[in-house]
């Protein structure tokens, strides 16, 4: 059986210990298509507050290199 990712559906962030932020995975499909090999090492990012509305919205920058 082989697993695809949903993009419609949600899913839950994670908490560990005392962390205040959270962790949010991204599938190994969505790394391909904008051109990460999910085989190397993790990918670098920066992270930004979205625009105001009803949804909370980041964006997420990934980086090859630091």
């Amino acid at each position: 059986m082989t697993l695809r990712h949903d993009p419609a559906m949600r899913r839950k962030s994670r908490r560990q210990g005392r962390q205040r932020g959270c962790t949010v995975d991204i599938p190994a499909e969505v790394l391909r298509a904008v051109g990460i090999d999910p085989a190397d090492p993790p990918p670098f990012y920066r992270t930004w507050p979205g625009p105001k509305r009803t949804n909370p919205t980041v964006l997420v920058q990934l980086y090859r290199e630091a």
